[in-house]
C-alpha cells in the first residue's frame, strides 16, 4: 500500500502530519479530526482558555458534531456553560430558533437550531 502524502502542523504545541487529500485534480487539502484526539483537544482548550481571559463572554456556541469535543473541553477550562447548535430538528426541540447558513464542508446550504 502507497503511503499518503501529509502535510506537518503544531497547534498548541501539539504535533501532527495531516493526510492529504485530492478533493479535485490539482487540489488537495489537509484533513484535521480531533475526534478522539484527547491530547490536541486539551491543548488547545487549554491554549484558547488563555487568549480568552482577556474576553467578555457569558457562553460557548459551537455547531454539531466535530466541533463538540473542543467546545467541552474549552467550557471544562473557563466554567462557562456551551450550547450545541442541531442541524437537524427533532420533535423534542419545539419552537427552536432556526436559522441557514452555508456548510462549510458541502457547500451547501443548511440550517441550525437552537432550542
Amino acid at each position: 500500500m502507497k503511503k499518503r502524502e501529509t502535510y506537518p502542523i503544531e497547534i498548541a504545541g501539539v504535533h501532527r502530519d495531516l493526510t492529504l487529500f485530492e478533493i479535485k485534480p490539482g487540489l488537495k487539502i489537509a484533513i484535521l479530526n480531533i475526534l478522539g484526539d484527547m491530547e490536541l483537544v486539551q491543548s488547545c482548550a487549554a491554549a484558547l482558555a488563555e487568549k480568552l481571559t482577556a474576553v467578555d463572554y457569558d457562553l460557548l456556541l459551537t455547531a454539531e458534531a466535530k466541533s463538540i469535543p473542543i467546545a467541552h473541553a474549552l467550557a471544562a477550562e473557563t466554567m462557562k456553560p456551551y450550547v450545541v447548535l442541531r442541524k437537524v430538528y427533532k420533535p423534542y426541540m419545539g419552537d427552536a430558533l432556526k436559522a441557514e447558513t452555508l456548510s462549510i464542508t458541502t457547500g451547501e446550504p443548511q440550517y441550525l437550531y437552537l432550542d
